[in-house]
């Protein structure tokens, strides 16, 4: 009579479990053919943007990330009339995605991986979109805040929680108000800048099991860390060393938005690569505060539903040079 109980109170939460997940697929549906609020923004009317002002530079010694283990490094960040950081990143190639001796380390079940020159240079800011900026632009999103990003103590946190389209939105209203082209980088561009002229699994090595370098989980627990950082999930931006070339959580906090279309790599060298030319779904990069250490990696690629209001997804932008 027991083991009978058991087996009837087994299944049943069996298929509650079955019933949850088949709501949380049909919330995310994907569209037959592309939908137009999840396409690009149309063309901006830069007729109404201000005229540039200066920015400012501030060079400064910071620790850093390195295969050789933590450097601190002189920096140098450019400040834009909003009073966010940027890197300034210049042209070179690099081999997107894994090499085919790291896809075998990490047991990849296929080779992803192809050359890349980048040819023109940018400034990528050196955080995550913060909630206090994002809330400048949309103050209601203080009532859309993830329960255990609420209070004044968050404004630092990265913003989460957002679509892929109010991300390009943000960018477009920061245009606005600086007089320079923001977007969200290619995925090209986040890992050339995250990679920072490495080519080890993680920009600081081979070693993700060092949880000292980032915020994510842990080897059996997604919030393995907090005993060890205080922070159970997001963490303040900018409080884990940088990489080498001075970015800031460019693995673990949160995944962030860029501007492709998810598919496979075409394995052919790649010139200033955009993606495919539309899809179902926007890639998003660099892992998030539970995402286990053996899953961690530099080149970290995921692809999601646009509208997509994943809890664990921000973005950072980048400024054109013009």
């Amino acid at each position: 009579m027991k083991r009978a109980i058991l087996i009837l109170a087994a299944v049943i939460v069996t298929g509650g479990g079955i019933f949850a997940y088949i709501n949380y697929s049909n919330r995310y549906l994907w569209p037959s053919d592309p939908v137009s609020s999840l396409q690009d923004l149309p063309a901006a009317d830069r007729s109404r943007w201000p005229k540039p002002t200066a920015w400012s530079n501030v060079t400064v010694e910071v620790e850093t990330a390195t295969p050789a283990g933590i450097v601190w490094t002189n920096i140098t960040y450019f400040v834009n009339s909003r009073g966010m950081k940027f890197v300034r990143i210049e042209p070179g190639s690099f081999w997107q995605g894994l090499t085919e001796r790291q896809a075998k380390r990490m047991f990849a079940y296929r080779k992803i991986g192809q050359p890349v020159t980048l040819t023109k240079p940018y400034y990528l800011a050196a955080y995550e979109t913060t909630l206090a900026e994002f809330e400048e632009y949309d103050p209601s999103f203080k009532k859309r805040r993830e329960p255990y990003q609420r209070g004044n103590g968050f404004t630092n946190h990265p913003v989460i929680g957002v679509k892929w389209q109010e991300s390009q939105k943000f960018c477009r209203w920061l245009s606005e108000q600086d007089g320079r082209t923001y977007r969200l980088p290619t995925e090209a561009e986040w890992e050339y800048a995250c990679k920072a002229g490495t080519t080890t699994i993680l920009y600081w090595g081979d070693n993700s099991w060092d949880r000292h370098m980032c915020n994510v989980g842990g080897i059996r627990e997604a919030q393995e860390t907090y005993s060890e950082d205080g922070y159970r999930y997001s963490a303040p931006v900018g409080v884990y060393p940088a990489n080498p070339w001075g970015l800031y959580d460019m693995v673990g906090n949160a995944w962030e938005w860029v501007n492709d279309w998810f598919d496979w790599f075409p394995n052919t060298p790649q010139i200033d690569p955009t993606g495919p030319p539309t899809g179902k779904m926007r890639v998003d990069k660099g892992s998030g505060w539970d995402t286990r250490t053996r899953d961690i990696k530099s080149c970290a690629r995921d692809g999601n539903n646009p509208a997509d209001l994943f809890e664990k997804r921000g973005f950072r932008v980048l400024c054109e040079v013009e």
